[in-house]
């Protein structure tokens, strides 16, 4: 799958390693859900951040 969009593909990216890495971690689904929120988060904001200065670059 091939989006036009590499923010998009980040992001998607960034949502499917935290939700990977939170089943890993935690056996419980409430920890799973926070922690891999916690981490899309992270991630996401990383991606902005990192496009941002991109685009500046």
């Amino acid at each position: 799958m091939i989006f036009k969009s590499h923010v998009l593909s980040m992001l998607i990216f960034a949502l499917i390693v935290s939700t990977l890495l939170a089943f890993i971690k935690y056996n419980d689904g409430r920890h799973i859900f926070r922690y891999a929120l916690k981490l899309f988060l992270y991630m996401a904001g990383g991606v902005f951040l990192f496009s941002w200065l991109m685009y500046f670059i």
